[in-house]
């Protein structure tokens, strides 16, 4: 079976303990690296600093925001990638981002998502056709830009996405979903299903598709422990609207809402504190080493083709936390 570590970007830990536990990942057997980017740290440069510290893992993305990356700069990253790491390079994750991040931040604004995932697509696939390419489009435009690679490069792209109408894209040009880091069974299913019912619709060729899902995961001899290590991360991710759909398949709606309320006020304590166990157990993979793989079984058995493993490691130190990642990568070895 498959199965990935993420770090993502705004992971504070020294770049060398996350090469450390890039190689621990790979000699326990993970299939594949996923390196998520939103600010702080450069994701395809972090990837190339572990690829040239292993040989067998894979690499993917979950995921590069289409608003601040253009389609030339990820065509670059991933061809030089894939060249650093021996045609190592799994897939490239897009998706929209947060907006609230991608707006403040950047000073980007969201628009157009849809119509913009399209060509943004199509572009990326043409630089990495191993020919010289002339697009026309609303959003990108331009003459022969030269031969990037010596080759095409059929490497999958999949779509990081909650919301339906980027998921029904997906089934029409992408070659696969990563799905965001809470879940629940029956939100997987409606997912795959409304993925698998556009690709039926657009008549496409393709059988095979990776279905990738970030999964909040925390794990400690401790059960107690292990479910309140959980709890930031999954208040981090319920503050964002982006999640609704994922929170309307709950029974958690009215709560996040005094979540959110409380948060905006500025009582983080308050906010924390209304995260229940009950949350973390429907929402993310918590409890024992053996608990934990006995859930991911069932991730599998959801329809995820490719469970991404998101420590949770909010509440240690950060000299502490590759220790947290060694564990978890520990509890998960030859899955």
């Amino acid at each position: 079976m498959n199965l990935a570590l993420t770090f993502y970007s705004v992971l504070k830990m020294p770049i060398s303990d996350i090469i450390s536990c890039g190689v621990a990942a790979e000699k326990a057997g993970f299939s594949h690296v996923s390196l998520a980017e939103s600010f702080y740290r450069d994701a395809a440069v972090l990837g190339t600093a572990i690829a040239t510290n292993t040989t067998k893992i894979k690499f993917g993305s979950s995921i590069f925001p289409i608003p601040t990356r253009t389609p030339f700069q990820i065509a670059m990253a991933t061809a030089t990638l894939n060249e650093i790491s021996c045609n190592r390079v799994g897939f490239v994750g897009l998706g929209v981002g947060y907006r609230s991040r991608i707006e403040k931040y950047f000073g980007i604004k969201i628009e157009n998502s849809l119509d913009k995932m399209k060509e943004y697509v199509a572009v990326l696939k043409g630089l990495l056709s191993g020919e010289d390419y002339t697009y026309r489009g609303n959003f990108f435009s331009f003459e022969s830009f030269p031969k990037l690679v010596p080759y095409r490069m059929n490497i999958p792209i999949l779509f990081g996405s909650s919301g339906p109408k980027m998921i029904d894209l997906a089934g029409q040009i992408s070659d696969g979903l990563v799905l965001n880091s809470i879940g629940t069974p029956d939100y997987f299913k409606e997912a795959i299903c409304t993925f698998q019912e556009s690709v039926k619709r657009s008549k496409r060729k393709k059988s095979k598709f990776e279905i990738a899902s970030s999964v909040i995961f925390s794990v400690d001899d401790k059960y107690d422990e292990a479910i309140k290590a959980a709890k930031p991360d999954v208040l981090f991710y319920v503050l964002y609207p982006e999640l609704d759909p994922v929170i309307e398949k709950t029974p958690y709606v009215e709560r996040i809402k005094k979540i959110r309320k409380e948060h905006s006020a500025g009582n983080y304590k308050e906010a924390l504190s209304l995260i229940s166990d009950e949350m973390i157990e429907d929402l993310t993979i918590a409890g024992t080493p053996k608990e934990c793989r006995k859930k991911l079984q069932k991730i599998y058995g959801y329809g995820i083709t490719l469970p991404i493993i998101r420590v949770s490691v909010q509440t240690f130190k950060e000299n502490q936390r590759k220790d947290v990642f060694l564990k978890a990568i520990q509890s998960l070895a030859k899955m």
